[in-house]
């Protein structure tokens, strides 16, 4: 049985290693820690628009908003198309599927500053510029 369990540990753990890359960093300011994530961003559809997100508010594919597995909502990202070097500032308001194996799904809006929206699909960094309360 214990030697079960450590072989599914490993295979789930080689799995989450496959879908992005984690790194932990203590910030001086505020002795908290940072992190940073890189993965593949997808965006929301237009039939998505005006749907409530995770945490309840309408979803506006205007916005600078995005959808995050694990982070607490509210919390300000910013992300980068690894492609192209473009940067955006996003709030995370909602929770991407953990099965759909990406980092990040962010509004059209985001999609449209960071120059992925002809492609559907980015590789990107995330850096988490102030973690929210919820």
């Amino acid at each position: 049985m214990r030697k079960a369990k450590g072989i599914a540990f490993l295979t789930l753990s080689a799995s989450l290693a496959s879908v992005s890359s984690v790194s932990y960093a203590k910030t001086e300011k505020h002795g908290l820690l940072s992190i940073e994530q890189s993965g593949i961003a997808s965006y929301y559809s237009d039939r998505m628009h005006g749907q409530r997100t995770a945490n309840g508010e309408v979803y506006d594919k205007n916005a600078l908003t995005a959808a995050h597995p694990s982070l607490p909502f509210g919390s300000l990202v910013r992300v980068v198309n690894l492609s192209n070097n473009r940067s955006v500032d996003l709030r995370i308001n909602s929770r991407a599927s953990h099965s759909n194996r990406r980092l990040l799904d962010v509004s059209k809006q985001a999609a449209k500053q960071l120059g992925f929206v002809q492609a559907g699909l980015a590789k990107v960094k995330l850096e988490v510029l102030r973690f929210g309360d919820a």
